[in-house]
């Protein structure tokens, strides 16, 4: 099997110790995802130990981009054409959501070392879906074979996972930024457009994070290295303790 461990190390004063063997962070757009995986990155590399980073997917190959905000063409395209097709094709989405959930975690195999896995395609999309469908969390209803494949997540792979929560204008600030430099995407530009349905869409990708995979919160409101450092460290604390 070939080395796909990430050797791309700076030297930096992190130290984040009990990083988990395998670590899913999730958010909602401009949370701050990868600038969290390239942090707890570093920190590994400093210590010496092999770390790999995938996107979207468990089952995802090994992938050396720190920022969403280098894109491709490709990748815009689906995007806005997810949009577009959402409202006609979106009642068939939890049974797809299940299929492809299932796929992932029948491919998923890990390399020797620690692994990142920088968000989560299904679960960003299952949030999306239940933002347009349900006002309320308590009205959240899912059905019998998707409940199944989220509640093995992870028992199969293992993960412990952090879910990042932003305030709206923090997102909306960070969004602006990227417009201004031109890195801005179809999605940005669709949370950044409505606050009520970006605070829900997000609330709900939180709910699907603590119910399902037992995630940590951490608020990322623009916080220091060492603020950073800190919430990220009572995160790994909180995987320690048993439930």
């Amino acid at each position: 099997m070939p080395d796909t461990t990430d050797h791309s190390c700076r030297e930096t004063n992190i130290h984040l110790p009990q990083v988990p063997n395998v670590l899913l962070i999730l958010g909602t757009d401009a949370a701050g995802k990868n600038y969290i995986a390239d942090f707890i990155h570093q920190s590994l590399c400093d210590a010496g130990i092999a770390v790999e980073k995938r996107e979207g997917w468990f089952s995802a190959p090994a992938t050396g981009n720190v920022s969403s905000e280098k894109k491709s063409p490709f990748a815009l395209l689906l995007e806005k054409m997810f949009l577009r097709t959402f409202p006609a094709t979106k009642f068939f989405l939890p049974l797809l959501l299940t299929f492809l959930i299932k796929a992932d975690l029948r491919r998923f195999r890990r390399q020797p070392g620690k692994l990142l896995v920088i968000s989560h395609t299904g679960l960003r999309i299952l949030a999306f879906y239940l933002g347009h469908i349900f006002r309320d969390q308590e009205a959240i209803r899912l059905p019998g074979h998707l409940d199944r494949a989220l509640r093995a997540i992870p028992h199969v792979t293992g993960t412990q996972t952090i879910v990042l929560d932003i305030s709206d204008h923090i997102r909306k600030k960070r969004i602006a930024r990227r417009s201004r430099d031109g890195k801005i995407d179809n999605f940005d530009r669709y949370m950044a457009d409505n606050e009520k349905r970006s605070e829900r869409i997000e609330a709900y990708l939180v709910w699907l994070a603590t119910k399902y995979l037992h995630a940590a919160i951490i608020e990322n409101n623009d916080l220091s290295d060492e603020e950073l450092a800190g919430a990220i460290n009572l995160a790994f604390q909180k995987f320690s303790v048993p439930a």
